[in-house]
């Protein structure tokens, strides 16, 4: 995700840092853009919100230039896997310009069925024991394996797997799916 992409969860706005398979919503599933691989990497931003455990989507403003915004109403989302979300960053965690899971507060996992959700993991906990760990100099962000060591912890902790496709066909055939997900 290029751009920051916000969630509203029970009434407190929170940074989508990341979701399985990449993107929640692609623009190119609503007919905003082709389906082409020179745009399937373009940048984006979208606004979500959770209303009775139903997943929305808000807006989605587009990166040209002149940032296209195009807005919904009560428009579902159709998404199935997890979205981790954050608030609170805190900027000392905040290493070589990158923010990671545990630069936040506030981490939680939401799993979604089909747009509706069905599980709220807490992470706070395991974000802290990162935190912990550096404080006390057990970890450090300037060591390689140090890094390593929490990107495996990290890993290990979260329900979903959010890393982004290998191959831009792997993507290409994705976004295809999702795109019959929100034809009419």
């Amino acid at each position: 995700m290029d751009l920051k992409q916000k969630l509203i969860y029970k009434d407190k706005e929170y940074d989508i840092l990341s979701a399985e398979q990449e993107y929640i919503v692609h623009p190119i599933a609503l007919n905003l853009l082709p389906l082409e691989k020179e745009v399937i990497r373009k940048s984006f931003q979208c606004n979500y919100h959770i209303e009775n455990y139903k997943l929305y989507i808000d807006d989605i403003t587009l990166a040209t230039d002149e940032k296209l915004k195009h807005s919904f109403q009560n428009q579902k989302v159709s998404y199935n896997g997890a979205i981790l979300i954050a608030e609170k960053l805190l900027k000392e965690y905040i290493f070589e310009g990158r923010i990671a899971g545990f630069s936040y507060q506030n981490v939680y996992e939401l799993v979604f069925e089909d747009g509706i959700l069905i599980a709220t993991i807490d992470q706070r906990k395991a974000m802290l024991r990162i935190r912990k760990n550096i404080e006390l100099g057990l970890r450090g962000l300037s060591e390689k394996k140090d890094l390593r060591c929490i990107r495996r912890f990290m890993n290990s902790s979260f329900v979903g797997d959010y890393r982004p496709y290998k191959t831009t066909k792997r993507l290409m055939k994705y976004l295809k799916e999702m795109k019959a997900d929100y034809e009419v």
